[in-house]
């Protein structure tokens, strides 16, 4: 049995969107999660089947190359699939695509199943690999790396934030996207504006739930034509809890007043 292969079209909606009228950091990897949790579902092993066995998905890295950014109102697909798997981790791709078939985004990323009650790591289920067409024959057929991601003992800036009821998803702890958001924010005005976010790496260590507080410390490192930033998220007792990296190039700026014809 072939790796299944599943497509999901969606329209970028304006509150998916950042100020420039385009796909925002946090919803590209939002809908790459929906696209990984319809296919799921579409092949019987979704959240219903995962709350019966009382396990749950946890996402451990991203590795997220852009092109482009889709623009409000265009219409994209995403393609996903699981590649392989390795005792307790599974490897999943993302393509997104415009409507003229121009690959404009593409992703890795690691997950894991962990037991509700235990909090262990389980194998992945032998329902779960026939549902995705895992065999021993492909299992390693496309083997990924991702990129390692400084740990910082000082940045150019930290910021604090309190943990809200809408940052914390089903499973009671922060969503995966909210810790891209967190990053982006620490990211200086100018780069924000004048540049393109061509490349995003994620390594999720721990959860962190409501009520809590985190601490996010931001190291900038300049190149010619662009910009590296790396953020580290850690709790007030300097546990880590999120590695990112992103990468910003040079590009057009973006003045807001005139793309809204906005007047003083």
């Amino acid at each position: 049995m072939p790796l299944m292969k599943t497509t999901k079209s969606y329209e970028i909606l304006c509150f998916y969107t950042d100020y420039k009228d385009k796909l925002s950091p946090q919803s590209l990897i939002g809908l790459f999660q929906d696209a990984a949790t319809s296919q799921s579902s579409f092949l019987g092993v979704g959240h219903d089947y995962m709350i019966s066995n009382n396990l749950i998905w946890v996402l451990l890295k991203y590795n997220i190359h852009i092109n482009r950014m889709p623009a409000f109102r265009e219409k994209v697909k995403i393609i996903t699939f699981p590649m392989y798997y390795e005792r307790f981790y599974v490897y999943r791709k993302f393509e997104m695509y415009d409507e003229n078939e121009n690959l404009i985004t593409f992703a890795y990323s690691t997950w894991t199943i962990v037991d509700v009650e235990s909090k262990k790591l389980c194998r992945i289920t032998k329902d779960l690999t026939k549902a995705y067409g895992f065999t021993t024959k492909d299992r390693f057929s496309e083997k990924i790396n991702f990129n390692n991601i400084p740990k910082l003992t000082e940045g150019d800036s930290e910021t604090t934030i309190i943990i809200r009821y809408m940052d914390i998803d089903n499973n009671l702890h922060v969503n995966n996207t909210k810790y891209l958001a967190w990053a982006i924010e620490t990211v200086p005005f100018e780069i924000v504006t004048r540049c393109d976010l061509i490349h995003i790496d994620i390594v999720y260590r721990k959860e962190i739930k409501y009520g809590q507080s985190v601490n996010i410390i931001t190291k900038s490192y300049e190149f010619e034509d662009k910009t590296e930033l790396v953020h580290m998220v850690s709790s007030p007792d300097n546990h880590l809890l999120c590695q990112l990296k992103t990468i910003w190039q040079k590009g057009k700026s973006f003045n807001l007043t005139e793309q809204r014809g906005v007047s003083n």
